[in-house]
């Protein structure tokens, strides 16, 4: 007797001589300019977390702060990397998901 998860699976066809799509990332200019404005806009939003600054503002200062004595790099524990790091992965976050999400609307995934 078999007990336990039935797995179905997919099969793929792919022919010898079909080329590679050179043009897979389908990028759009439309996303890049949204998902820009869409993460800007609400990193501009001051909250508590930040003693009612905004993280935008924050990497700013910090920016200008590091910029004052220029030829020395930010050192290893400077919050600036902690700034500079949340507000990056913050906008590519909003550009992956902005693309995923024009791509599959075009391709009828949703």
């Amino acid at each position: 007797r078999k007990t336990g998860v039935v797995s179905r699976r997919s099969t793929v066809a792919v022919r010898a001589g079909q080329a590679f799509d050179s043009e897979w990332i389908k990028k759009d200019p439309l996303v890049l300019g949204a998902s820009v404005a869409g993460w800007l806009i609400p990193s501009n939003i001051p909250v508590s977390g930040f003693g009612g600054q905004s993280l935008f503002g924050l990497l700013n200062a910090s920016i200008g702060e590091e910029l004052a004595h220029f030829p020395v790099g930010p050192a290893l524990g400077d919050k600036f990397w902690l700034y500079m790091i949340t507000w990056h992965v913050g906008l590519f976050t909003v550009m992956l998901l902005g693309q995923i999400g024009v791509q599959g609307k075009r391709q009828g995934y949703f």
